[in-house]
């Protein structure tokens, strides 16, 4: 977008597009986020593998968590774990919850000193579900700020049927995002574990779907009649998880 224009000008697709960038590139360093985003005040939060960047400007205050490293063990373990933890309004991936933890109190005070401004939440992967729970936070926490909008990218599921149908409530637009087969979108397993939020699809070519319905596939079952097509889906759906391919399609879409 331009220095100029406030993200809330944007239609859906073209936020998308901004936000898919984001969460993209926070899996750089501070110093690239600053010189990419120079029009914003960036800064960089991390304890014990929980990352989070925020980038205010005079209108907007962003919160955008980074996602799974396969470099780093315990983001792996983060995701495949399907313990659960106590919400207020249901359960939720206690490893998930956790990451939050780690970094909440930075993030909510940053929150609380930017007032009147529009608060935006986004992730891809790990940082996906992280979003996705400091937005419920920031909505139902006493003296939190609810957000304008949570845009997320190749999101597991995060909490149970009671949290999702809670979530769905809350007076903000959550654009869950999922290019093609993502295998991460597909983890934790239900009845165990729920999406939430208004789902936006990408297909095999690229092209994004707005409001989209799954619908039930033939050809993807069928390509699970031998290990070869078993393994051939798994690598591909893996491969539909990159966030390179969230930012690369979305951004062409709007271009």
């Amino acid at each position: 977008i331009k220095d100029d224009s406030m993200i809330s000008e944007l239609n859906i697709l073209s936020q998308s597009a901004f936000f898919a960038k984001l969460s993209n590139y926070v899996y750089n360093d501070l110093a690239f986020m600053r010189t990419t985003y120079d029009q914003y005040a960036v800064k960089y939060y991390s304890h014990e593998g929980s990352d989070v960047y925020t980038l205010e400007d005079d209108n907007d205050f962003i919160i955008a968590c980074r996602g799974t490293e396969v470099k780093q063990l315990s983001d792996i373990q983060a995701d495949l774990s399907i313990s659960k933890t106590q919400a207020d309004h249901g359960k939720l991936h206690i490893g998930f919850n956790h990451y939050v933890d780690k970094v909440w109190a930075d993030i909510a005070m940053n929150v609380l000193n930017a007032k009147n401004k529009k608060i935006w939440v986004t992730g891809h992967s790990l940082g996906a579900a992280m979003a996705t729970i400091m937005a419920y936070r920031f909505a139902t926490y006493e003296g939190c700020s609810t957000p304008e909008a949570l845009f997320t990218y190749g999101s597991p599921r995060v909490g149970d049927r009671t949290f999702i149908n809670y979530f769905n409530t809350l007076p903000f637009a959550h654009h869950r995002w999922v290019n093609d087969g993502d295998i991460i979108t597909k983890i934790p397993l239900a009845p165990f574990f729920y999406h939430c939020g208004i789902m936006h699809h990408i297909d095999a070519s690229g092209v994004p779907t707005l409001n989209y319905e799954r619908t039930f596939n033939p050809m993807r079952l069928l390509g699970l009649t031998s290990p070869k097509g078993i393994l051939n889906m798994v690598m591909g759906d893996a491969k539909d998880h990159s966030s390179d391919k969230y930012r690369i399609f979305l951004t062409a879409a709007v271009s």
